[in-house]
């Protein structure tokens, strides 16, 4: 409860602070929480654990209905599954670099998605083997292959949502400079496992993937994940964890 405390008066010191300024002006996507987490002094980490007090800080603006990043963990089976499903699912996307191809998609569970009108891709649960996969179709129906986590994996890659606060921001743009008022927030307590796999199966979660491949560099031409990972809505969090509250 002591670092519960702690959080609410933080962010009833930033909520009263009225709009700010942006702290990360060249972070297009993650301005408003990086925002915030320098507001409440959270260092740079490595986000292997959570960022406050035993909290997970994700932030999102008011009245946007796009999905929320939960956390980034690529398929552990088979070994180097991302390049696997570049090279197997992926098309050649740009034409300046006309030898390297690129997967974007997002996959869920309660229905097929078809990848670049050749495949159909689907996340499914598979309880008795402790795995999630991701079954890889033709237009067919007839499976080309399997890719997966496995339960453990997804585990470990979630420990740090154990307890979450959701902050969200009305946003203004003056003089090409952005600035975010932070007026309310959500805290969420004890992330379920069980719950997280029932949501997937329901639709309400889905798997983004961002693999591309590195156009320079020491790197050039291998495989590049841009932060494929799992995303839900901000009003499916309820249904991952035991208890929740507005503040």
């Amino acid at each position: 409860m002591k670092n519960l405390d702690k959080l609410k008066k933080e962010f009833s010191r930033v909520k009263k602070m009225g709009f700010v300024e942006c702290t990360r002006p060249n972070n297009k996507d993650g301005g408003i929480g990086n925002t915030f987490e320098d507001l409440i002094g959270v260092a740079e980490n490595n986000k292997k654990e959570a960022d406050f007090k035993g909290f997970e800080i994700k932030s999102k603006r008011l009245f946007n209905s796009s999905y929320v990043s939960l956390f980034t963990k690529s398929p552990d089976n088979p070994k180097g599954a991302n390049s696997y499903l570049r090279e197997t699912l992926g098309e050649i996307r740009d034409e300046n670099h006309s030898d390297k191809k690129k997967l974007y998609a997002s996959v869920f569970g309660h229905r097929t998605s078809k990848v670049y009108l050749k495949y159909k891709v689907k996340l499914k649960v598979d309880r008795r083997n402790k795995k999630l996969n991701l079954v890889i179709n033709d237009l067919k129906d007839r499976n080309l292959s399997i890719v997966s986590w496995s339960f453990e994996t997804l585990k470990k890659a979630a420990s740090k949502m154990k307890d979450l606060f959701l902050v969200f921001a009305d946003t203004k743009t003056e003089n090409k400079k952005n600035y975010y008022h932070f007026t309310q927030g959500e805290i969420y307590k004890d992330f379920d496992f069980e719950k997280f796999l029932k949501e997937i199966e329901k639709g309400g979660i889905m798997f983004d993937i961002r693999i591309g491949v590195y156009n320079s560099g020491k790197n050039y031409g291998k495989t590049h994940d841009h932060g494929s990972g799992f995303r839900v809505k901000a009003e499916n969090f309820k249904n991952l964890y035991d208890t929740y509250e507005t503040i």
